[in-house]
């Protein structure tokens, strides 16, 4: 009797058919995913919740749909998604180490998509508050019959026959581009694929994209929390660059966070070769250069100078016109500028100026060189003091640190990415001056300044965490 007590005992709790147990195993781990799917469900519906508010301001524009002929509404309802955006972003901060490790990746994914779904709605706006893309448009229009488009400008009459209704629309046709060949080669692939305008919106869009990829990459690499992609993926400023007005400065930016993400991964020979090709698509990325090469082996030197060389090759035959646009550039225009603002209104002379300006970031970056400060950090400290005393500082300029600014959390340059819409309100009171009203670089600037000094003052300056030993990789 005993035994067979001892038999029914054993079969309750082993079980004499295998499908039994493997039915509780089963249905174990069925209620452990479930269980999982519940635990993200709820911080997913929030997450969706602060979307469908940023969601509601895109609507918005699209029902507007031509932002330049309502200037003040587009201004504010860009301004209104920039607060939902902060608020998001802010409830993201704060909840994200309460999470388990799957819903923290769910929510990474819903981010990216909630990204992209946002850059679709923006495609259905027109690009009407920048004329950029025109040029790039005509660009691409030269290329695709086989000229130079450092040669000639857009109004001269060798370029005639080229000429179509939408040519009408490029700012100073008399001046040649001042696009490097990388971005022409990207002209004219887009060009050749569908020469309408929203196909250019899309390649900008394209480039976006790869800046939200890699940024991702670098905040697993420096085990930063992933929910910081959303203050690049979610920013209405980079929404509202590439995927309406079609700024192919995405593209560039791009090239740098490559060029980042290899540094950190101690691949130094693709980290400069990105970095190179960057300047090729837009000078600017210059700025990373000298720093990084300081740590690397000096036949990256070489590499710089043959990739530039190899960049500008093809589009030889211009000569001295290569040159000419900067030229034009750096002495025409003046718009929303900080620094500069400052500097212009002590000396009262913009030659001065710009040689203070120059003084300035050349001795910052021998400081830092002096110091050993590590090189992107010290680099991302000299692109934002380059910004900040251009003499044009357009709204776009700020989305070129923004995905370093994400990953060191800089409340102060996310700020001024917010507050960057406010740029448009030129068009407001648009004269043929063309000036900007003197509170409007205040009203950009000066909270994103104290919101930098309280940062600061609080933990420390924002940079992106250090780079480890460089090797020749």
């Amino acid at each position: 009797m005993n035994s067979i007590n001892g038999e029914q005992q054993q079969h309750n709790i082993v079980g004499t058919e295998p499908g039994t147990r493997e039915g509780w195993k089963l249905d174990k781990r069925s209620d452990r995913h479930i269980g999982m799917r519940f635990e993200a469900s709820k911080p997913l519906a929030k997450l969706f919740g602060w979307w469908l508010g940023i969601a509601i301001f895109y609507l918005a524009l699209v029902h507007l749909h031509d932002l330049r002929g309502s200037p003040r509404r587009s201004i504010i309802i860009l301004l209104g998604a920039g607060f939902v955006y902060a608020l998001a972003c802010l409830w993201l901060h704060r909840q994200w180490s309460r999470f388990p490790f799957r819903t923290k990746k769910v929510l990474v994914i819903a981010i990216v998509l909630g990204a992209i779904a946002f850059r679709v709605m923006m495609l259905a706006v027109p690009p009407s508050l920048s004329d950029d893309i025109y040029r790039y448009r005509w660009d691409g229009r030269v290329q695709a019959a086989n000229l130079n488009p450092y040669t000639e400008p857009p109004a001269s009459s060798e370029l005639a026959a080229l000429r179509d209704p939408l040519w009408l629309r490029i700012n100073y046709p008399a001046i040649r581009t001042i696009y490097g060949p990388l971005a022409q080669w990207l002209f004219r692939v887009t060009y050749q694929l569908d020469s309408r305008l929203i196909a250019f919106q899309a390649m900008a869009t394209l480039g976006d994209l790869l800046c939200i990829g890699l940024l991702l990459g670098c905040l697993k690499r420096w085990k930063l929390p992933e929910w910081r992609i959303a203050l690049y993926a979610w920013s209405p400023l980079a929404i509202l660059e590439s995927a309406s007005n079609g700024h192919f400065d995405s593209w560039p930016t791009a090239a740098l966070m490559l060029g980042v993400l290899a540094s950190i991964s101690n691949r130094s020979l693709l980290s400069t070769f990105a970095f190179s090709a960057g300047t090729l698509v837009k000078t600017w990325p210059l700025i990373w250069l000298p720093l990084m090469l300081t740590k690397r082996p000096p036949w990256h030197i070489g590499l710089v100078a043959a990739v530039i060389v190899a960049g500008y090759l093809p589009f030889a035959d211009a000569r001295l016109g290569l040159l000419q646009p900067w030229l034009d550039y750096t002495g025409r225009w003046l718009f929303n500028d900080a620094g500069f603002f400052l500097l212009r209104s002590v000396t009262g002379s913009e030659p001065l100026s710009k040689a203070i300006a120059a003084v300035v970031g050349f001795g910052t970056m021998y400081e830092f060189w002096r110091r050993g400060t590590d090189p992107v950090r010290a680099s991302y400290w000299l692109l934002l003091l380059a910004i900040f005393l251009l003499p044009a500082i357009h709204p776009w300029y700020l989305l070129w640190p923004l995905p370093l600014a994400a990953a060191a959390l800089d409340i102060g340059w996310i700020t001024l990415t917010a507050l960057a819409p406010l740029s448009y309100w030129i068009l407001v009171d648009a004269n043929s001056t063309w000036i900007e009203p003197t509170w409007m670089r205040f009203a950009i600037w000066l909270p994103g300044l104290v919101m930098w000094l309280w940062q600061a003052k609080n933990n420390a300056i924002a940079a992106p965490p250090t780079t480890p030993t460089q090797t020749s990789r």
